[in-house]
């Protein structure tokens, strides 16, 4: 009996001890404390804000720092002093630097400017430009009527920008009208009734007649927008941008001989200003030149008595000067006797 009742007490001491456990462990330091009770082990406050760290180390004598960074997100630890696991005296100063997110750039006052400039600045700034389009009747076409955020606007580095362009008022449907073969009179006169403009150039190698229009840029019944410019090819020259002079070179007319005259511009023969003289008769050789443009003239001759060629004379008009500009390149006016003596 009493070996049963000493079971029984055992038991239910058991039972008493297991009763008294409330499931509950120790709380636990959020601070590591040392063998020293003065000393501390620093915690690693990365990936904590600054809210965080306030609530979960109270004790601790923590200084915050604030700072831009591009690197790292708003209220994120930058870097700690000392580093984590460093044993310090409890009283000590803990620096953490926290990021305020990237630098902040003040976005410039665009109204008005071109979309293209806008949006090189805008991106130097390290910020990223939207574009929406808009009508305005006050704004010119392509430029900005305004961004968002506004001028004057402080924002991070990174942030977009939208700018709202101008589309210009509300586009009218313009039709690019027939100007084949009319003339170049004509052609401007329709060009300004239909609001479009005119690049002019000229074919003078054209067999059609001269001054009418033989083509253009854009082809008729096209739509396109108010005072778009579209080429027209002229027949002929333009005559307003001709000018003209004369090369005269002076011959010893008392030498005798049948000569060939040959003359050549950019080093491509005229043949039909080929002749023979007879260098006894000839007192000057002269050449009319007319052009638009920079052009070589060369005149060569050859002895029909010994077959022999040289060059008399060699010179470069400047025609898009006015009068033209003139460079001589080559002048032997005793080519005559020599070839006649070779």
């Amino acid at each position: 009996m009493k070996k049963v009742i000493a079971v029984f007490a055992a038991l239910l001491m058991v039972f008493c001890i297991a009763g008294c456990d409330t499931g509950k462990k120790p709380q636990e330091s959020a601070v590591t404390t040392t063998a020293d009770p003065n000393s501390v082990e620093v915690p690693d406050f990365s990936g904590l804000t600054r809210v965080q760290i306030e609530m979960k180390y109270p004790k601790l004598n923590i200084k915050f720092d604030e700072k831009y960074d591009d690197s790292a997100d708003e209220d994120e630890v930058i870097s700690q002093t000392p580093s984590a696991g460093t044993k310090i005296n409890k009283d000590d100063e803990i620096l953490i630097e926290i990021s305020l997110g990237g630098k902040l750039v003040e976005v410039d006052d665009y109204t008005g400017r071109n979309i293209d400039d806008a949006k090189t600045l805008i991106e130097k700034q390290g910020l990223v430009c939207d574009i929406v389009y808009d009508d305005s009747e006050a704004v010119a076409r392509n430029c900005i009527i305004s961004t968002m955020p506004s001028a004057r606007t402080m924002v991070e580095k990174g942030s977009t920008v939208i700018c709202y362009v101008s589309l210009g008022s509300a586009v009218q449907e313009i039709r690019v009208p027939d100007m084949l073969g009319v003339s170049i009179e004509d052609a401007t006169k329709i060009a300004e009734e239909n609001s479009i403009g005119l690049t002019i150039t000229y074919d003078n190698t054209s067999i059609l007649e001269p001054g009418t229009v033989i083509r253009q840029g854009v082809d008729p019944d096209t739509v396109v927008e108010p005072n778009t410019k579209v080429e027209v090819v002229i027949a002929g020259e333009n005559a307003s941008a001709i000018r003209r002079t004369t090369i005269t070179v002076n011959v010893n007319s008392s030498l005798e001989g049948e000569f060939e005259i040959k003359y050549y511009i950019d080093g491509t023969l005229v043949p039909e200003k080929t002749e023979i003289k007879e260098i006894s008769l000839t007192r000057k050789i002269e050449w009319e030149l007319s052009g638009t443009d920079v052009h070589t003239y060369s005149i060569m001759v050859t002895s029909r008595a010994t077959g022999k060629t040289g060059k008399l004379y060699e010179i470069e008009v400047d025609f898009t000067t006015d009068p033209p500009a003139r460079n001589i390149l080559d002048s032997n006016v005793n080519v005559f006797r020599e070839l006649m003596n070779a």
